[in-house]
């Protein structure tokens, strides 16, 4: 596995690949961007870095790229970095959130940005920059999507997923889920899949909610399990997610797997990605969460392909795919 240091070029980050949030430690301000080409296998540790001459902060959350800049949202440094996508250049931040967590963009115009602590989702102006409103909502709110002009948030702190009508930033209904939902994902009939915590005596879940907003199918795990960290595939019909080892089911299942994908033996599995390039499930180890990661590459069989090293505690990845 090639891994670059120094880029002799400066590359273009809107060639196809896998942008990698490495978190850092909490307060270390040693967050990172790395990007992973599975065309050639090479992986640039810390790009942001490299073409900005400084560190990007503390805990990089997550990453979304929208109308060529890319948006890294810095949890604990309370903001979102703008780069251009073509030189990797910082050209601008959000800032004034509490403890930001994801970024969804809902028009041209708009952006909501969820939050650990502000009790609230953010809707930010992607022409000025700056926050325009807050739509409140108890609690810590994270991952969310859009489907038909409608915004689906999940509440961490409650058993609900609340859905927000883009066009005026009001909650328009709470789709019950079990307690913590956390992770969601869309799949190829616009079904909303959402893994949530849990909370005793309350079982964790996987839940299915239609397109009409029902939910249709609720599956619980066993007490004492921990799931998390929910992805798809790029035909959108076969989830994945951890419980500490990594097991998948297709969307039409109506059970949850017998048997993981893949054990985790003596690894410490912390996230995962899909690489639609290769077909491959990304799965990163945080070891003791201070030394480097190591990004183990799966084929759909389970099978091990190959692994490089990212930095420390890799907790999100992004596919840019056009």
């Amino acid at each position: 596995m090639q891994l670059v240091e120094d880029i002799p070029q400066v590359p273009d980050s809107n060639m196809l690949g896998i942008l990698i949030a490495n978190e850092g430690n909490f307060q270390w301000r040693n967050a990172s961007l790395s990007f992973y080409n599975p065309i050639n296998g090479s992986v640039q540790p810390d790009i942001y870095k490299a073409h900005n001459g400084k560190g990007i902060g503390d805990v990089l959350q997550s990453i979304c790229s929208f109308q060529d800049k890319l948006y890294l949202v810095v949890n604990n440094s309370q903001k979102i970095s703008i780069l251009n996508t073509k030189t990797w250049k910082e050209t601008n931040t959000i800032t004034g959130f509490n403890s930001p967590r994801y970024f969804l963009p809902v028009s041209s115009q708009k952006a909501y940005v969820s939050d650990l602590y502000e009790n609230a989702v953010y809707a930010v102006n992607l022409n000025t920059f700056q926050i325009s409103n807050k739509i409140a909502i108890k609690g810590w709110t994270e991952e969310m999507v859009l489907i038909n002009n409608k915004a689906f948030v999940c509440g961490v702190e409650s058993p609900f997923v609340y859905v927000i009508n883009i066009a005026n930033d009001q909650i328009i209904d709470s789709i019950y889920t079990g307690y913590g939902p956390q992770y969601m994902r869309q799949d190829f009939a616009n079904n909303i899949w959402v893994l949530s915590n849990g909370k005793a005596p309350i079982l964790p879940s996987l839940s299915k909610i239609n397109l009409a907003g029902e939910l249709v199918l609720q599956l619980s795990f066993a007490s004492g399990e921990t799931p998390r960290r929910l992805e798809i595939n790029e035909q959108k019909n076969q989830l994945f997610w951890l419980n500490k080892d990594l097991y998948t089911m297709n969307v039409s299942d109506t059970l949850l797997p017998a048997h993981a994908l893949v054990k985790a033996g003596n690894k410490n599995f912390y996230t995962l990605g899909y690489e639609p390039y290769n077909k491959e499930i990304l799965v990163s180890d945080a070891k003791d969460y201070v030394q480097r990661s190591e990004v183990f590459r799966y084929d759909l069989s389970g099978q091990l392909k190959g692994s490089f090293h990212t930095h420390i505690n890799t907790g999100n990845f992004y596919a840019r795919t056009k």
